[in-house]
């Protein structure tokens, strides 16, 4: 089933939307040394496989804080 010609320049943003959400999930996951679950592993097919809500997912939930960010 090809995709209607007047829906293509409506999609590229939303893919590419996608894609960085995704690119800044899977940085952030490397540079963290703790995670939600404890399973970086987990997390990377969350994001992968979850695409715009498994990164979005991470974002909200995957890390944990650190501790010099906390206020007093």
């Amino acid at each position: 089933m090809p995709i209607p010609e007047d829906l293509i320049p409506l999609l590229i943003p939303l893919i590419v939307l996608e894609v960085v959400l995704m690119m800044i999930a899977l940085i952030d996951l490397k540079k963290k040394t703790e995670v939600r679950f404890d399973n970086k592993l987990i997390w990377i097919f969350i994001i992968i496989l979850g695409t715009f809500f498994g990164s979005i997912g991470y974002l909200i939930f995957g890390g944990k804080r650190d501790d010099d960010s906390s206020i007093d």
